[in-house]
């Protein structure tokens, strides 16, 4: 049960640096990429940054989805105690999301490597297989955060009623949550933003907390219904 827990902090830890690792090269080595306006000029610019696209792709999605595993799992145990099935639907989600980044993440790869391949024979073709591939990465992963929103949403709020993490956490949780979902509006897209700026606090409180004391807030007691079941 503790290796379990470690190893959920730790790839909270992880996911929480990936997020960080993210947004800095994305803040400073891929500004022109996403200031592109047009396919042609995105197709370009991964013609002549290619490998630095893939490393940045390996890290925010597949290197994200693996330890996402070991995090869903460890949270499901300790909120199984509580005999909740929106615990356990949630961290279904959980799953579907680490399946569905890491699946992103690769197609994203493969899509970088045939439009770099594409751009130096037939530029105008490069440019109609990025504009459907990005379509596609982005409904997966990209474009909305309606998996992750469920998960972390249905987690925080069994984990507020059993006191599972600080309350602070867990209230972060719901709000980021709820910003995970609004993404599924188109005009809301942006909301995505602030749901990842949330989730590096999130994950490095969880992990924290879940590789120090097992998940337990140490600032406040064991839910009653959590230790009546141990009693059991």
């Amino acid at each position: 049960m503790q290796s379990v827990q470690k190893m959920g902090g730790i790839g909270a830890l992880i996911a929480a640096g990936t997020f960080v690792v993210g947004l800095v090269m994305f803040a400073t080595l891929f500004t022109d990429f996403v200031s592109a306006a047009t396919p042609p000029a995105e197709v370009e610019f991964i013609a002549d940054n290619h490998l630095a696209l893939h490393l940045w792709n390996i890290t925010i999605m597949i290197v994200f989805g693996i330890v996402l595993v070991p995090l869903v799992l460890a949270i499901a145990d300790r909120l199984r105690e509580a005999h909740s099935p929106l615990a356990r639907v949630a961290s279904v989600f959980g799953l579907i999301w680490s399946g569905v980044i890491i699946s992103t993440g690769m197609i994203t790869n493969i899509a970088y490597a045939t439009v770099s391949d594409l751009h130096g024979t037939d530029p105008e073709m490069a440019s109609t297989v990025w504009a459907g591939l990005d379509a596609v990465t982005n409904g997966l992963g990209g474009g909305n955060e309606v998996l992750g929103g469920i998960w972390v949403l249905g987690i925080s709020i069994v984990a507020l009623r059993e006191r599972l993490f600080a309350r602070w956490v867990n209230h972060l949780g719901v709000v980021m949550g709820v910003a995970g979902l609004v993404t599924v509006v188109p005009a809301l897209e942006e909301v995505g933003a602030v749901f990842g700026l949330g989730l590096i606090v999130w994950f490095t409180a969880v992990g924290i907390n879940l590789i120090t004391d097992g998940g337990r807030s140490a600032e406040q007691p064991a839910s009653p219904r959590l230790e009546t079941s141990r009693a059991s």
